[in-house]
């Protein structure tokens, strides 16, 4: 019955038997698993529950009931993790804590079963949607080649096929997956371009953009990796730790950022961050700071990085778009859009408009500071701050700052709304 769908997936007869399948519960993990067992893997199942929704069980069960009806021979192994005590450096990102501690749970389930494959279920449209998110960001070549087949231990057999492939294998097998709203709610930026993005592109271009993207990122990828092994190859860190800078006054500064970005590693730094740093290298200025708490400086002609002490749980997030947070009063989604006209009423208590030019296009959500709580009791209160300056715009609950209030002189508001999310965070929330 699967054969036509194994017939696209060679990489899948090359991967050893007992290999681990990431299994959420969707239809693409579950169209995974099924493949998998027909391909003669003899997958062993890992379902990983990162505990933020009260139904999260029930997607165990669905992995179990799944595996019993293909004859998955190996037990379904669930992976309980703690995703609020993952490491918080310098603020706390949900989905950041949630990618770590479901790796690291599949990492560890790959030494105890002695394989060296774990397989997860991402397709060419999560593809898409990639290239589509590094594109918004701002990415460089890196970033655009978005997911390769085979990265270290993980591999993504499905890039190959689609989204509704998967559905489709789901409905022949009568397996049924987990049904997760959040894949309707347009406010998530992934489910924005999913819904909407891409196939306006694809009605107005007359073509199948998802497979454009998907080819376009492979393509890139494997520039992108030529570029990483020349820039290496061009830097050699005698110390990885504070590595000489004199071999980078020699290099094309393209080939020097990129090596600079490796010696890094991520999160990658944003353009103008590499163009300081490249300057910092070079003599041209002393310090730099990057994100996650870091400031690289220059010292007897190495560099050197020095970290800050955490601060707070931020959150950053782009506009429009959302955050998702975590209030002693319980969990939030906090999202930021954007109009043109004017409001006809303002919104009080849960939402706030401001000015969104003033705002700017990206924000963080805190910890209140000092004065910044004085007006509220209760819990420590949330301040939504300017994304640069860390500069409070509004602080929850309250009317919103002088720095980005809406006057006479607004030519486009930012409406911010607060959803307080009784059932804890959904799985497609957390995933990669």
């Amino acid at each position: 019955m699967l054969d036509s769908w194994l017939s696209r997936l060679p990489d899948l007869a090359t991967v050893p038997r007992g290999a681990i399948v990431a299994c959420s519960g969707g239809a693409d993990s579950l169209a995974l698993l099924a493949l998998a067992q027909a391909a003669g893997i003899e997958p062993v199942p890992v379902h990983v529950d990162h505990q933020l929704r009260a139904s999260s069980p029930l997607d165990a069960a669905t992995v179990r009931d799944a595996a019993t009806r293909l004859g998955v021979a190996a037990a379904v192994d669930v992976r309980v993790v703690d995703v609020w005590a993952e490491p918080r450096g310098g603020g706390f990102n949900l989905e950041a804590a949630a990618r770590a501690a479901r790796y690291r749970a599949l990492e560890a389930a790959r030494h105890e079963y002695g394989t060296d494959t774990v397989l997860v279920a991402h397709t060419a449209d999560d593809q898409a949607e990639t290239v589509l998110l590094a594109l918004l960001r701002g990415s460089a070549t890196s970033g655009l080649g978005a997911m390769a087949a085979r990265r270290g231990t993980i591999a993504r057999p499905l890039l190959g096929l689609r989204r509704a492939d998967t559905v489709e294998i789901c409905a022949r097998l009568g397996l049924e997956p987990v049904d997760d709203p959040m894949n309707r709610d347009r406010a998530f930026r992934r489910v924005w371009l999913r819904r909407e993005v891409i196939p306006h592109l694809a009605r107005t271009a007359e073509r199948d953009i998802v497979g454009v993207l998907a080819g376009q990122a492979e393509i890139l990828r494997s520039e992108s990796d030529l570029l990483d092994s020349l820039a290496a190859a061009a830097w050699p860190l005698d110390d990885p730790r504070a590595p000489a800078v004199a071999p980078l006054r020699a290099m094309d500064p393209a080939l020097a950022r990129r090596a600079l970005r490796l010696w890094l590693g991520p999160p990658a730094p944003a353009r103008a961050a590499t163009d300081a740093l490249l300057d910092v290298a070079l003599g041209a200025r002393r310090s730099v700071e990057l994100g996650e708490r870091r400031t690289v400086s220059r010292s007897g002609g190495r560099l050197v990085v020095s970290r800050r002490a955490p601060s707070d749980r931020a959150v950053g997030f782009d506009v429009p778009g959302s955050a998702l947070v975590q209030h002693p009063d319980g969990p939030l989604r906090i999202d930021a859009r954007v109009e043109s006209a004017a409001p006809v009423g303002w919104p009080a208590g849960a939402g706030c408009v401001l000015d969104a030019d003033l705002a700017g296009p990206r924000l963080r959500v805190r910890a209140a500071r000092g004065s910044e709580s004085s007006r509220g009791p209760g819990p420590p209160a949330l301040v939504l701050a300017h994304g640069t300056t860390d500069r409070a715009l509004w602080a929850l609950g309250y009317r919103g700052a002088r720095a980005a209030r809406v006057t006479a002189a607004t030519r486009r508001y930012l409406w911010i709304a607060v959803h307080p999310i009784p059932g804890g965070y959904t799985e497609e929330q957390v995933r990669s």
